[in-house]
């Protein structure tokens, strides 16, 4: 595995909650650890999580067009963990 894979995993693990969080934040103008509690209270957390991991189709799309395939895959295999996440929260919520 290459450093630039890694690079894309982590910005593609973390990007989404930070859109989320600027979202809440500036956008809603709420308190965000009480935004949070509120999701889980009425089991929205997947449906959240599916909107915000859409910020890492953007990111993907600029590694595509800059030539940094690795990259953009690291963000890729983000998205796939994401994925994976949201299907567990589905079955057990």
């Amino acid at each position: 595995m290459n450093k630039q894979f890694f690079i894309g995993l982590l910005v593609g693990i973390i990007a989404p909650f930070i859109g989320f969080s600027i979202y809440v934040l500036f956008y809603l103008e709420l308190d965000l650890f009480e935004t949070i509690n509120i999701i889980i209270r009425n089991n929205k957390l997947s449906h959240v999580i599916s909107l915000s991991v859409l910020v890492n189709l953007l990111i993907f799309f600029m590694k595509i067009y800059t030539s940094r395939e690795k990259a953009a895959k690291g963000i890729l295999a983000a998205t796939i963990i994401y994925g994976i996440v949201i299907m567990l929260l589905k079955i057990y919520n």
